[in-house]
């Protein structure tokens, strides 16, 4: 009797812990939709208008350009890993009035793999006051 109950609890157990593993297995497979990127972006003069754009053929918002706020920037985007590794461009901007605008480049995979290896896309770029060559 004694070795029968034993094996029920142990029967419980292993359901438990299937359960337990059915389910995070299912919150890693949701959570791995979605990239986050963290950005950090700086200016001379700050207050200048960070842009992005990514552009690719299944993308919703391809060719568009989405305000991510104003130097200097830090901040977190979630980004869709779909949209990330379908991504010909990702552009970010920035702008200001009396300077050139700046951009920089990267394709989908190229941005992800950045912001993964350092932990963050840095940019600080160099602001060109307009009308000096």
């Amino acid at each position: 009797m004694q070795l029968h109950a034993s094996s029920a609890m142990r029967g419980k157990h292993c359901l438990s812990l299937l359960a337990a593993l059915f389910i995070l297995v299912l919150l890693s497979a949701c959570g791995s939709r979605n990239a986050p990127v963290r950005f950090k972006v700086n200016s001379e003069p700050e207050g200048a208008y960070v842009l992005y754009m990514i552009q690719g053929a299944e993308i919703d918002c391809a060719g568009k350009w989405v305000y991510l706020g104003n130097t200097p920037l830090q901040g977190m985007y979630q980004f869709d890993r779909k949209q990330l590794q379908s991504g010909d461009k990702i552009s970010l901007r920035v702008m200001q009035q009396g300077y050139m605008d700046q951009t920089k480049e990267w394709t989908g995979a190229s941005f992800y793999e950045e912001s993964k290896g350092k932990g963050v896309i840095f940019w600080t770029p160099e602001m060109v006051p307009a009308g000096v060559r």
